[in-house]
């Protein structure tokens, strides 16, 4: 019997496009006979629209090029049309599914909030719980969790006010961070004391708490974790290598030529074993389920230092979640199963 999924996608965040592209490719890769799909978008001021698939086809992958897309609004009744089973409803209609894919990137998807929404409507969903979620958004909360844990992090500095800045000791480059969101929005690279403010300033205007690290001399490496409630998949290790400076938000997703996506990266055996099982002793940290990208650096000394954890990591084209996976022996298509099978597993 095919599983009827909802694919939420869009959001508030200034991931918004990001995470349609990484639905449009979910949605052609999962086995349609086995997944009935239905997706709703939410937009960025909140209202909820049922998207037909083949205007999400039609997308780019450049997320700039993305202009809006109108659906038919949606509305969410915790018990629709009498029936003791909350959910979406469109001109009266009740949507049936049985378990919720979010495909939210940043604020409002991928800490917590969507998470907890779907715990009170007791609707099965993929991936990370909700405190998981929320202290993997946080980057400042998920450096002190693996800390408390004796997992190496990269060094950090923890900015709530403006006016810590012209107490902040800091050596140069180094990057200024909203404590929460993805993508690199907000994010800035620092070459002198005299850039720091304008960067704290504009990283304050994403998030109320920032966190400020040096640069690391060194590699980009991530680590792909997908665990099924039965087994757990660590991948290959890949490596971003900037050819532009450093990975933004434009090397991301505008610009594919900005930056090599090296898979597998070039390491021993005995260092893709160490960094595969930091990997999974920082998801057992955080208590994720289901689905992780962990980040790390490599220093000059050759140690591995975590950057970050994405609770929700990107289903893009040139994602590494998925291709890493790839290398592990995980189809694309084996993968959306096994996290879907996770999530409707009691």
């Amino acid at each position: 019997m095919k599983k009827k999924v909802l694919f939420l996608c869009g959001g508030r965040s200034g991931e918004h496009e990001v995470s349609l592209i990484s639905t449009k490719h979910i949605l052609k890769a999962i086995r349609r006979d086995e997944i009935e799909p239905t997706v709703i978008m939410i937009q960025k001021r909140g209202r909820m629209d049922l998207i037909a698939e083949e205007n999400l086809f039609k997308l780019p992958d450049n997320p700039k090029e993305i202009a809006g897309l109108q659906g038919r609004p949606v509305d969410f009744r915790p018990y629709s049309n009498g029936t003791d089973k909350p959910g979406f409803v469109e001109s009266g209609r009740l949507l049936n599914f049985d378990a919720v894919f979010p495909v939210l990137h940043g604020e409002g998807g991928e800490d917590g909030s969507i998470q907890g929404f779907l715990e009170t409507a007791q609707i099965p969903y993929v991936g990370c719980k909700v405190g998981a979620s929320a202290n993997s958004m946080d980057k400042i909360i998920t450096k002190k969790i693996c800390i408390s844990s004796n997992l190496p992090v990269a060094p950090f500095v923890e900015l709530t006010d403006l006016a810590q800045v012209s107490k902040l000791e800091m050596t140069y480059p180094c990057f200024v961070k909203p404590a929460t969101g993805g993508s690199s929005i907000g994010v800035s690279k620092v070459e002198s004391a005299n850039e720091l403010k304008s960067a704290v300033e504009e990283a304050f205007r994403w998030s109320t708490r920032l966190i400020v690290e040096p640069a690391i001399v060194g590699r980009e490496l991530e680590i792909a974790v997908l665990d099924d409630g039965q087994s757990r998949v660590l991948s290959p290790a890949g490596e971003i290598i900037c050819r532009n400076g450093w990975y933004d938000y434009d090397t991301k997703y505008v610009h594919p030529d900005g930056a090599e996506l090296v898979a597998p990266a070039d390491l021993s055996s005995e260092q893709l074993k160490e960094l595969q099982n930091l990997a999974s002793k920082i998801f057992d940290a955080m208590n994720c389920k289901g689905m992780a990208r962990i980040d790390f650096f490599q220093d000059h000394k050759g140690n591995f230092l975590l950057n970050e954890v994405n609770s929700i990591p990107g289903f893009t084209p040139i994602s590494m979640y998925p291709r890493l996976l790839g290398l592990a022996g995980v189809s694309y298509p084996d993968l959306i199963a096994r996290l879907l099978n996770a999530a409707l597993r009691p």
